[in-house]
């Protein structure tokens, strides 16, 4: 009886070693890893002249807006919500653009402005008709034709000015 009650003690404490492992005791003396700092990086500021800020600025509104209304002819087939979308956005490149125009060329973009605003009510409808998709189509490749050819960099460098 002793002797069964011994073994059976062995054998569960064996069991409970088995079971639990050492992988505690291994881990809680193995020397870690020290590790290295590393140098932080360094960040350098340049002042660049208002000028070079304008031009940068201008390129960079109007790539945005040329995109984002060849972007809405191409959507003319798909739902509101993306047409929507795409109308704000262009309509908010074209007044960052107008930001850095001089007074004349300012006025001249309004007038495009205001002719794609024209198509504003039927770009957010539901349901559009084919021929309403034609006519918001040939409004916006024109304004978009007319806009590249007056606005692009090489014609306009010479008109940009930073508004407030």
């Amino acid at each position: 009886m002793v002797k069964n009650a011994w073994i059976q003690k062995s054998i569960i404490v064996v069991l409970c070693i088995c079971i639990a492992g050492c992988a505690g005791m291994q881990r809680k003396f193995t020397r870690k890893k020290q590790q290295e700092e590393k140098p932080l990086p360094i960040v350098t500021t340049y002042d660049y002249p208002i000028e070079q800020r304008v031009d940068e600025l201008y390129k960079k509104r109007f790539l945005f807006w040329k995109s984002w209304q060849g972007e809405l002819i191409y959507r003319m087939d798909d739902s509101y919500k993306k047409r929507t979308e795409c109308y704000n956005e262009l309509m908010q490149n074209l007044l960052e653009m107008q930001k850095y125009l001089n007074d004349e060329k300012y006025k001249e973009l309004e007038g495009f402005m205001v002719e794609i605003k024209s198509v504003d009510p039927d770009v957010k409808k539901i349901n559009l008709t084919n021929s309403e998709k034609y006519r918001i189509t040939q409004v916006l490749e024109k304004t978009k034709r007319l806009i590249d050819k007056r606005f692009s960099y090489s014609h306009i460098k010479d008109f940009l000015q930073l508004r407030k």
